[in-house]
């Protein structure tokens, strides 16, 4: 699967998603400046901790983002995410995973380690074992990468990655 996010000065910025099965989907959200997008963080740490039932694999099986949240809106409650299916464990997890505060640099991957453990018991989640320091600080690694690319871009780019 194809992902590309676009950043345009002034204009709220998009994602362009071409599925593994060739159909293509795309909304836009409010832009985040200079940090990366939300969407391109589950994107990280989805692939590389291997979550395949998360936000990105549900786009890729067919769901349609923008649907679920203009129907969220409009039903609110508890159950307001159901258009994202029956089992939302995988997509808590990657939420869980893609809400370590990753935009504030002074965390150790040992402050993120356990704001995971935290979140992950709140959430009612467990967290794989692929989920360690280590790992944490590869994520922030390419999370940097991107984010000089992202912050690159004057008034118009794209940031193009494939998942997973």
């Amino acid at each position: 699967m194809r992902l590309r996010f676009v950043r345009t000065r002034g204009e709220p910025d998009r994602v362009y998603v071409r599925r593994s099965d060739g159909s293509d989907v795309a909304w836009s959200f409010p832009t985040f400046g200079w940090e990366v997008p939300h969407d391109l963080v589950h994107a990280v740490v989805e692939s590389m901790f291997g979550i395949r039932d998360g936000f990105w694999g549900r786009v890729d099986g067919g769901i349609d983002p923008k649907r679920v949240n203009e129907m969220a809106n409009r039903t609110g409650g508890k159950n307001k995410y159901a258009g994202f299916g029956d089992d939302l464990r995988g997509l808590y997890l990657a939420e869980v995973l893609a809400n370590l505060s990753w935009s504030m640099f002074e965390l150790t991957s040992e402050d993120r380690m356990q704001l995971a453990r935290d979140q992950a018991a709140k959430a009612g989640v467990e967290l794989p074992d692929s989920v360690t320091a280590e790992a944490l600080d590869r994520v922030q690694e390419r999370l940097n990468e991107l984010r000089l690319q992202w912050g690159a871009i004057d008034t118009k780019g794209t940031v193009e990655i494939s998942f997973p």
